[in-house]
């Protein structure tokens, strides 16, 4: 439970990451708020663990579910491995921006 509760909080901050690149790529005419777009990725991560948790208690039952398991759990690992990699190319250009905008708002307060 506490390894849930830790994930889901980890992924509500890596929410909030992405809704900001979202942002500043302006792909929408709107704003995308941050806390939703965290929260239903948190609670997208909260439901897949627990069909996963489903499909686990299931596995034992016949062979063809165990195959199954197994195929939905690589998909899910490779997905969570892809989000995870876009967030770590997507670190320097998000801390490069904070600097890029400090930098600004400091020569704004001089003049």
């Amino acid at each position: 439970m506490t390894r849930i509760i830790v994930c889901m909080i980890g992924i509500f901050v890596f929410g909030v990451i992405y809704a900001e690149i979202l942002n500043e790529l302006k792909l929408f005419d709107f704003r995308v708020n941050d806390y939703l777009f965290a929260g239903s990725i948190s609670l997208i991560f909260l439901f897949s663990e627990l069909i996963l948790k489903h499909l686990e208690k299931r596995e034992s039952i016949s062979n063809q579910d165990e195959i199954r398991f197994r195929k939905i759990k690589d998909f899910y690992y490779i997905t969570l491995a892809l989000l995870g990699f876009i967030l770590l190319v997507a670190a320097p250009f998000i801390w490069w921006g904070a600097i890029k905008r400090l930098a600004h708002m400091a020569n704004e307060g001089i003049r």
